[in-house]
């Protein structure tokens, strides 16, 4: 079989960060509990990552396989497949986690907690919030299209027979690759946001810690 590349692995997400202040309490609460909430999908998410990495070496073991060996390559295969269904199983169960994180947390509420706000605070509280919606539209994108990426997987491995096809399995390799790249893309943009989520609310305690000093 001719060398065919898969894509990179997807990356590892980034958690968000805890604060301990005196900020108003409706608005502390809501933002730490959110933290919390998201912990242990942080955590499922990085027990993916690893199987992801795994599963890349394992597929790329596969595709190296030449014609002749495609019989052989049997055990990677089945591996293959068992690493599959544990990163679909960690992912429901992220996205799980994370929808009802998001459904604990009312927005309407710290909408209305960030508008009793003046200045400086009140511009700090409301990207906060513009940063949460975004996470979690960037999420569902990136769950989209990480399950449409393990569908190409699939579809690449069921070309892999005594008889291959070189050209369908190139193009649905090509597929794969981009539904990768575009999995990871969303994925680092939502490491951005965590990234400027930490740092806005930082900003945010800061200044609400001064105006009640």
């Amino acid at each position: 079989m001719k060398k065919t590349f898969v894509a990179v692995l997807f990356l590892s997400s980034f958690g968000l960060a805890a604060c301990s202040n005196d900020s108003p309490t409706s608005l502390h609460e809501q933002l730490e509990q959110q933290v919390k909430g998201e912990e242990k999908a942080f955590t499922l998410a990085d027990q993916r990552a690893r199987k992801d990495e795994i599963s890349v070496n394992t597929y790329q073991a596969v595709l190296d396989a030449g014609a002749e060996e495609i019989k052989r390559s049997q055990n990677e295969r089945e591996e293959l497949e068992a690493l599959n269904d544990e990163r679909l199983a960690l992912l429901k169960q992220e996205e799980t986690l994370r929808k009802e994180t998001y459904a604990e947390l009312d927005l309407e509420e710290l909408q209305d907690a960030v508008n009793q706000l003046d200045g400086k605070a009140k511009t700090e509280g409301t990207a906060l919030v513009t940063i949460i919606k975004e996470r979690q539209q960037t999420f569902q994108t990136f769950s989209k299209t990480y399950r449409q990426a393990m569908d190409a997987e699939k579809k690449v491995l069921s070309r892999l027979t005594k008889k291959p096809d070189f050209v369908k399995i190139d193009e649905s390799t090509a597929d794969l690759n981009r539904l990768t790249r575009k999995a990871t893309a969303s994925l680092k943009k939502w490491n951005t946001l965590t990234v400027q989520y930490n740092q806005t609310k930082t900003r945010l305690y800061r200044l609400l810690d001064t105006s009640t000093q």
